[in-house]
């Protein structure tokens, strides 16, 4: 999926000619601006070129190993590829261990759709003798004897305590929101079969991608549509790094390869069409990306054009190495983080032609839908850990390279030479089946004929004439081939198991074990030996993912509107979107809350620590809490039942134990029908007991009594 949104209208559609726009005063003349655009478009022509080379040696590695997963048979043996100075054996055979290396390694790691949480990040507990006051020494009196006066900062201490409480409880509920909300789109939008592709193209090529993106979605058969944000798989060879850059978070910019219809392409931004086909015959091009052949690609359907998505960290371009000086003032005001689309042979970005930029300025001197154009589709630059449109799944980074390294490239020369051995190998079997058959030559056709004749029941029957006067053995001679030596068959295992350790291929990977355990400690201990590497990998994917997640809640809180979550979130929910989220800056949706994978892994690290923590709560303080039933206090247990039935994924409800009923309300007590009520005298001569003091006497005795 390649979806966009810009903030901004793009406007009606943009024919090539038309009448020049009026002057400006102060306005650059329409010559500069189209030349302006022009070295625009040749400068990041170039620098994606640059990136190409720089990418190189990591393109051909993935190449490499593509092959070995899923290429042709005989793509070995190819005259380009000249692994063998020798000439190729007869039979030619690839041995897939890049296959078995990713369903080992990609089952054990798989993600099945992940359970996202979404938790606040707690503000420190502040006590207030910390800030020098103390609580305890209020209310209390002076030597003189006087009160002394409340500490005014007390008071200011409570009123921020409780403002942190509210500040607190507001980004609970916005975290429970957003939790919702990122716990729907995985299954709607399939992505546990884009997650499964970047897996496998992680492993095999060294790096997976993933680009988060907003699609729409229809809601009703009227052609309503509302707007879901997810992530989707492109493939590594599509991404272009920053070349300058030794290690990816040092990257000022990226860019991504795309191949769409001339129309849709023309549609998206406003042009005619006719321009872009003008400017897509050559061949030379530098959409020969990883497969591709040329600019234009030859659609079955429509026809299509190649174009490149830069999101740049370092200007609009008017910044780049060679850029003409004369035209650097045009662009200055459009910022570092800008949007640029550029396709080779076209003298323009796509998303900027020459009416935009000459439109009407507005008051900051910048036209205002140039602006608009220029920016970043959803701003992930300002997401701290990866701030870019797409999240890698990469396992092994090399340092001082922006690009990681394949899981077979530490063992492809292994790979190599058993591919190569056991071809040659195969051919020698080949040869040894071949029975050769010596025949004297004066022995005559006949005893030919015999022998090449078709056999009954696995018997051949030769008739040897008395004539001869030779022995059959002297007549008739099978040659026997030199045996295979035995050390090429150990040559080819030791490197076999190089190969293993290099990748982790050994045979406990495979559930198997030459020897059998001797104890339950040395069982453990090769457990947890082969579990290092797919825990690590494991570690890596769910990075990863956390990471998504925290893009998607932030591409969400910038593009989403209330009607966009109301069919997820419900009516109040959309309400609460409208007022808490949409009024939270984008800053703080990406920094101020941790996104984390607590379950849905194949392997469930997570999800089996908190099920064997709530196993051991429940034994330990099920016993305790249990006493407080009978006093009418289920609260306790019911929480704890509630707290194991999550870790399981099971509903608490069916567990809970109901609130004990209310205490029966006070009988009153039948007044004497000799006395009036409410009379305290009447009711002590009506026989009720007056209330005593200590020492036994009346609290309140009658007034003959009183002194």
């Amino acid at each position: 999926m390649d979806e966009e949104v810009q903030p901004a209208s793009l406007g009606e559609p943009l024919g090539g000619g038309g009448d020049s726009l009026p002057e400006v005063p102060g306005a650059p003349s329409e010559k500069d601006m189209e030349d302006g655009l022009r070295a625009i478009a040749h400068s990041w022509i170039s620098k994606l070129k640059s990136a190409q080379k720089h990418k190189k040696p990591f393109s051909d590695d993935a190449k490499e190993a593509m092959n070995f997963f899923d290429g042709a048979n005989n793509w070995f043996w190819d005259e380009n590829a000249s692994y063998s100075r020798m000439a190729p054996p007869s039979f030619r055979m690839i041995i897939n261990k890049a296959f078995e290396a990713v369903k080992l390694f990609g089952s054990v790691i798989y993600h099945r759709n992940p359970v996202r949480t979404v938790t606040p990040r707690k503000f420190p507990v502040v006590t207030p003798e910390s800030l020098g006051i103390f609580p305890d020494q209020q209310n209390q009196m002076t030597p003189d004897g006087q009160m002394a006066p409340p500490d005014p900062r007390l008071q200011q201490f409570i009123e921020a305590s409780r403002a942190v409480g509210y500040m607190e409880q507001d980004r609970r509920t916005v975290a429970d929101l957003v939790e919702s909300y990122l716990n729907y789109t995985p299954n709607e939008l399939n992505l546990k079969e884009n997650a499964r592709k970047a897996v496998d193209e992680g492993i095999i090529k060294g790096m997976g991608v993933l680009w988060t993106e907003l699609i729409e979605l229809e809601k009703d058969q009227q052609g309503g549509t509302y707007g879901i944000v997810g992530s989707f798989h492109d493939s590594c060879d599509n991404l272009l790094l920053d070349p300058d850059a030794d290690e990816q978070e040092d990257c000022l910019w990226s860019a991504r390869r795309c191949v769409h219809p001339v129309h849709d392409v023309a549609e998206k931004y406003g042009l005619n069409p006719e321009d872009l086909k003008g400017h897509i015959e050559s061949n030379a091009s530098l959409g020969e990306a990883e497969g591709s052949k040329s600019k234009r690609r030859n659609g079955q359907t429509n026809d299509l054009i190649v174009y490149w998505k830069i999101y740049s960290k370092t200007g609009f371009g008017h910044t780049l190495k060679g850029f003409p000086k004369q035209y650097k003032d045009l662009f200055d005001g459009l910022g570092k983080h800008c949007y640029i689309v550029v396709a080779e042979g076209i003298d323009f970005p796509l998303n900027v032609p020459k009416d935009i930029a000459l439109s009407q300025p507005d008051e900051t001197g910048m036209p205002n839908e140039l602006f608009a154009r220029t920016r970043w589709p959803i701003p992930f630059y300002t997401e701290p850990s990866c701030g870019w449109p797409w999240t890698p799944i990469q396992f092994h980074r090399k340092p001082g390279y922006v690009w990681p390294i394949s899981h077979l490239k530490p063992g492809i020369g292994q790979l190599r030479f058993m591919n190569w051995a056991m071809s040659f190998l195969a051919t020698r079997v080949m040869v040894s089946c071949k029975t050769m058959v010596g025949v004297a030559k004066a022995s005559g056709d006949d005893i030919k004929d015999q022998i090449l004749q078709h056999e009954e029941s696995g018997f051949s029957l030769i008739e040897l004439s008395e004539t001869l006067g030779k022995s059959i053995d002297e007549i008739i001679s099978v040659f026997q081939l030199p045996p295979v030596n035995g050390e090429v068959w150990q040559v080819v295992q030791a490197v076999a198991d190089q190969f293993d350790k290099a990748t982790g291929l050994t045979e406990l990977a495979y559930g198997m074990t030459r020897n059998q355990y001797r104890s339950a400690a040395e069982a453990q201990v090769k457990a947890e030996a082969i579990s290092v590497r797919p825990d690590d990998m494991a570690n890596v994917l769910e990075d990863a993912m956390s990471t998504l997640s925290r893009k998607e809640a932030l591409a969400a809180r910038w593009l989403l509107s209330p009607e966009d979550v109301a069919p997820i979130v419900g009516p109040l929910g959309a309400e609460m979107w409208a007022s808490k989220i949409q009024q939270i800056d984008v800053y703080s949706i990406a920094r101020e809350y941790d996104y984390r994978i607590e379950a849905g892994s194949a392997r469930k690290p997570n999800k089996s620590a908190e099920v064997e923590k709530m196993q051991l709560a429940v034994q330990t303080l099920a016993p305790v809490l249990q006493g407080l039933i009978p006093a009418g206090m289920p609260g306790p247990f019911n929480a704890l039942m509630a707290d194991w039935a999550k870790s399981l994924d099971l509903d608490a409800s069916a567990y809970q134990l109901p609130p004990p009923p209310p205490p029966p309300p006070p009988q009153p007590v039948a007044p004497d029908a000799g006395a009036s009520p409410g009379s305290p005298e009447e009711q002590t001569a009506g026989g009720g007991e007056a209330p005593v003091d200590e020492s036994g006497n009346p609290m309140n005795p009658p007034e003959e009594l009183m002194p």
